[in-house]
């Protein structure tokens, strides 16, 4: 008899790492294995993802905030009851915060704490409710998927989780991002109105991301470096210091802030990059290195958390609260023609060690594994 399991994949339009989750196991997930049927549950504002089974999808309309939380809390545990299913997977830290019903488990994945571990950087009522809720949803969970080891080493000490309670399961690079022609950089370019050489940072603009940083080490090497310096992505909580450092710059006018970037503008706008810059202070896996990474484009990041694990020896990993080593960092990997002839082949093969097939393979894995 198959395993009957509910992806509640309602975060899919969420602008982020975990929307990106959600919607890479909905597309893979259903159909994939015989001993395994998958229903998910899909924000109907958000369009169904390439190649998937229309059938396998349960519409819901979750277009704001609130409406997720109920139907995050009520709608996909009655329609798990409906479907008859075993399992239900939560796939964005949050899962179900009263008691489930009887027979029915639950996988939740964390993708990172840093909530716990920097509260300092969100909004105290926003990070106190993250905090009781994560509790909540672990207590009721039966098994945890972490992004990372670095995340599943915080489940343990924020939790106090059994460390085989927790499954580590990579994210992954999409088929899309390769390196792209030089039509498709110039178009880009022109869409986002960016100059033709610069450094790039894709994500939130916000305080673990280390922007302020970033600003003062790119100021240290601007006289002597081409690039200009390019922040791509929506604010984020706690943006006024970023940008207070950018009004306090004397080089104001070669900083860059396009804005969030689409999805498939992501390959052109970084393989136009000279460098990617990541120097995040705190992160669960970090995806935007390796997709950097597959597009051809040298990368520097920071040596904390998660980042190690993910990048290897494929880019050049500086402490992230060191300034004059991010500017050496950034200076080197824009300039350094032999620097690059190995970084550059380095970080394609280590991003191809990285697929959503290999995650959502692992991911039925973690299903079958659960108690009868």
């Amino acid at each position: 008899m198959s395993l009957r399991v509910v992806l509640n994949a309602l975060q899919a339009g969420n602008r982020s790492g975990t929307g990106r989750y959600a919607a890479e196991l909905a597309r893979r997930l259903p159909g994939r294995a015989d001993d395994i049927e998958i229903r998910v549950l899909w924000p109907k504002h958000v369009p169904l993802p390439p190649a998937s089974i229309p059938d396998a999808f349960e519409l819901v309309d979750a277009n704001n905030p609130f409406l997720r939380v109920y139907a995050d809390q009520f709608l996909a545990r009655a329609y798990a009851r409906r479907f008859n299913a075993d399992l239900i997977h939560y796939p964005a830290n949050i899962g179900p915060l009263v008691p489930v019903d009887a027979g029915l488990a639950t996988v939740l994945t964390i993708h990172d704490l840093t909530y716990f571990r920097h509260p300092e950087w969100f909004r105290r009522n926003r990070a106190a409710y993250y905090r009781l809720a994560t509790r909540l949803s672990v207590r009721r969970a039966r098994t945890l998927i972490a992004d990372s080891q670095a995340t599943a080493d915080d489940c343990r000490a924020f939790l106090g989780v059994s460390e085989d309670s927790v499954t580590v399961i990579p994210l992954g690079v999409g088929d899309e991002f390769h390196p792209a022609d030089a039509e498709q950089q110039a178009a880009v370019r022109a869409w986002y109105h960016l100059p033709e050489r610069f450094i790039l940072y894709v994500g939130t603009l916000e305080p673990r991301k280390n922007l302020v940083r970033l600003i003062d080490a790119w100021e240290r090497i601007a006289d002597a470096c081409p690039y200009d310096l390019v922040l791509a992505g929506r604010d984020g909580w706690k943006v006024k210091p970023i940008r207070a450092a950018v009004a306090g710059s004397l080089r104001a006018k070669r900083i860059h802030f396009p804005g969030f970037v689409a999805n498939d503008d992501l390959p052109a706008l970084l393989s136009a990059a000279r460098v990617f810059a990541w120097p995040s202070l705190y992160e669960g896996f970090g995806l935007p290195p390796l997709e950097a990474m597959a597009c051809g484009t040298p990368v520097v990041t920071s040596n904390r958390s998660s980042l190690p694990e993910v990048v290897g020896d494929a880019a050049l990993q500086v402490d992230p609260e060191d300034v004059a080593a991010l500017a050496a960092a950034l200076i080197e990997t824009a300039t350094d023609d032999s620097l690059r002839a190995r970084l550059i082949p380095a970080g394609q093969a280590r991003a191809r060690h990285f697929t959503w097939d290999h995650t959502a393979d692992l991911t039925l894995q973690s299903y079958r594994r659960q108690p009868s």
